[in-house]
């Protein structure tokens, strides 16, 4: 993992539960493409609890969901394929800049429990493919195609943007019977001091099983 989009770091947190973290560069609602002028990182915390989502995966008696290879948001303009990511010596990793990224090490789209895909949201250059992340609203449509070729439709809940000190470890990460899919990169203001984004923007979706 040479490229910078691929640099991990260890979020700080006051948490047990935490134990991982992820790192993305992006800007959420009130950072504009103005703000992209580092490809310094923001951290995404993920729990102890990560280890248990893969151990859940994979005693489920369900039969399993082939794996995603692309991804497409019509409100936010947003279709293109899917790379994978993973845990790399105990930190996740993100997507290069310009892709999106399944994070393969815990759920797939479909299967039973939180699947995430992972973008960011801007570079120097400007916007990238999380840019209008925070604009998608309930009942929005996030298309997931499989690589057995169905494609899976999930519904927008809602978006939410913490602090990464307060990121809601439990609702994206730990296992639960339903299919969910979280979208996540960075947002909130650019701390130009500290060369990161202080907040991260998830979009929560479930599975339109009709």
């Amino acid at each position: 993992m040479t490229s910078t989009a691929r640099r991990l770091c260890t979020a700080a947190t006051g948490a047990a539960l935490l134990a991982l973290a992820l790192t993305s560069c992006g800007s959420g609602n009130d950072a504009g493409a103005g703000a992209a002028t580092a490809d310094e990182s923001n951290a995404i915390p993920a729990p102890s609890g990560l280890d248990a989502a893969r151990e859940y995966r994979s005693v489920r008696e369900a039969d399993p969901v082939a794996d995603p290879v692309a991804v497409a948001i019509p409100a936010i303009d947003v279709d293109g394929p899917l790379t994978r990511t993973g845990i790399d010596d105990r930190e996740l990793e993100v997507p290069d800049f310009g892709d999106m990224s399944w994070f393969e090490s815990g759920t797939a789209p479909g299967d039973p429990g939180p699947a995430a895909i992972l973008g960011h949201v801007d570079t120097r250059k400007g916007p990238d493919v999380f840019y209008r992340l925070h604009e998608l609203e309930p009942g929005d449509s996030v298309v997931v195609d499989t690589a057995d070729g169905e494609s899976l439709e999930f519904v927008i809940d809602r978006v939410e943007q913490h602090d990464k000190d307060e990121f809601p470890t439990e609702n994206v990460w730990l296992p639960g019977s339903e299919p969910r899919l979280h979208l996540i990169t960075c947002g909130g203001e650019f701390d130009r001091s500290a060369g990161s984004y202080r907040d991260n923007v998830i979009a929560f979706a479930t599975l339109n099983s009709s």
